[in-house]
């Protein structure tokens, strides 16, 4: 018995739920009952307009009147039986402001706008196309406000409304003025994330000053658009403050997973291969491992890190490590080469098909024209008959060390 009023408690439920649907579809078959009409018969269609009462559909035939077919004292008759409806309808004065301005009565447009501006504080529906209607009429100042509303509030208009600010107040400190510091954060972010390299550079320190541990993600957004746009001193800088002050190569040990992004190490997995981060077998940390599944002829390079390093100096790639089973003549190896700069390729020999854990040492030099080298785990295409890379590759304890300076060849005078 005790199962009695539970069932009779779902099955209420499930009747409310179908009694909404079908509300929601009787809605929806009266808007296409009414389309329809619009456009089989015009007659029937003008004496249904006429009947109306819902202010969103008034305004819906207002806008079409207004915009599509230039009947402009229909539509504002139609905004004007909504506003008799519901005076507080929002897109009805919008559509009225808007008809005002196109029929060049700016002022009693400006006036309009005035009393929405007033009615729509602190409400976020329709504040976009108050925004738009208010670039129409060209007074900032109220678009400023309605932007930065936007943007605090309104995440799904976010972008547009950046988009917008950034077109029409192009200096970072003007445009952090109008937008409000309150949205410092988002105006960084879009900078970074669009390549406004130097005004993601102007609103960076404000960024930090807020902690940039409360926005690890967008600060290396930033970092990436400062490598792209060849800005390596500048994001080394934050990188080794923030991030990796510790070693000159990042996430050595692998005791994190990769970012993809700056600094750290970018993977990806092409057809016929894999990866994954596991405990070394020989109880000493972390390990990398690469697989590969014997169905492709791989080309791979798709491990890689980029590591800023000061030029004119002598270093060494260093770290462990193990090969199983790997197949072909062509087997991976560690390449290290220029960021950006023209440097020679710097490679390791092809490891072994199966081999225990071994010391790697890979020594290199980063001449005077070099900011940034790039370090890879790579395997060149076979072009034997039995070209399908098969085995596994395991990396730790990767590192760089600085072993000297490159010194020019001395001149002699004869």
């Amino acid at each position: 018995m005790a199962d009695v009023p539970s069932h009779r408690k779902h099955r209420s439920v499930r009747i409310a739920a179908f009694l909404a649907l079908a509300a929601l579809a009787a809605v929806q078959l009266r808007i296409a009952l009414q389309e329809q009409a619009e456009y089989s018969d015009a007659g029937a269609s003008a004496a249904m307009i006429a009947m109306l009462r819902s202010p969103f559909l008034l305004v819906w035939h207002g806008k079409r009147l207004h915009l599509l077919e230039g009947e402009v004292a229909q539509a504002e008759a139609l905004y004007r039986r909504a506003l008799v409806h519901n005076s507080l309808y929002i897109p009805a004065w919008l559509g009225l402001a808007e008809l005002r301005n196109d029929r060049g009565k700016k002022a009693e447009a400006a006036a309009i706008l005035d009393h929405v501006d007033g009615l729509s504080a602190g409400i976020n529906r329709w504040r976009w196309d108050k925004a738009l209607l208010t670039y129409q009429l060209g007074r900032t100042d109220i678009l400023a406000r309605d932007l930065a509303w936007i943007v605090a509030n309104i995440p799904g208009q976010r972008q547009d409304a950046l988009k917008m600010a950034f077109s029409l107040w192009p200096e970072p400190a003007v445009l952090r003025d109008h937008i409000g510091r309150d949205n410092i954060i988002h105006l960084f972010h879009h900078a970074a994330r669009t390549g406004k390299v130097e005004a993601a550079l102007a609103f960076w320190p404000e960024v930090e000053k807020l902690g940039v541990d409360n926005y690890r993600p967008e600060v290396l957004v930033f970092l990436n658009s400062l490598i792209q746009h060849d800005r390596l001193a500048e994001a080394a800088a934050i990188w080794r403050t923030y991030f990796n002050g510790e070693s000159l190569l990042a996430n050595g040990d692998f005791d994190k997973e990769p970012t993809n992004t700056a600094f750290d190490w970018r993977i990806s997995a092409p057809k016929g291969s894999s990866w994954r981060i596991e405990a070394a077998d020989d109880g000493k940390g972390r390990a990398m491992r690469l697989h590969f599944s014997g169905t492709d002829n791989l080309g791979y390079q798709h491990l890689t890190q980029i590591v800023p390093l000061a030029p004119g100096r002598k270093y060494r790639l260093i770290g462990k490590y193990k090969t199983d089973k790997l197949t072909t003549d062509q087997r991976p190896y560690l390449e290290v080469i220029g960021f950006q700069c023209p440097m020679a390729p710097v490679r390791s020999a092809g490891v072994a098909a199966s081999q225990p854990w071994t010391a790697l040492s890979l020594p290199f030099e980063v001449p005077a024209d070099c900011r940034a080298v790039v370090v890879r785990v790579r395997r060149d295409p076979s072009t034997h008959l039995d070209n399908l890379l098969a085995g596994d590759l395991w990396l730790k304890e990767m590192a760089i060390e600085k072993t000297g300076e490159i010194h020019a060849a001395p001149v002699v005078v004869q």
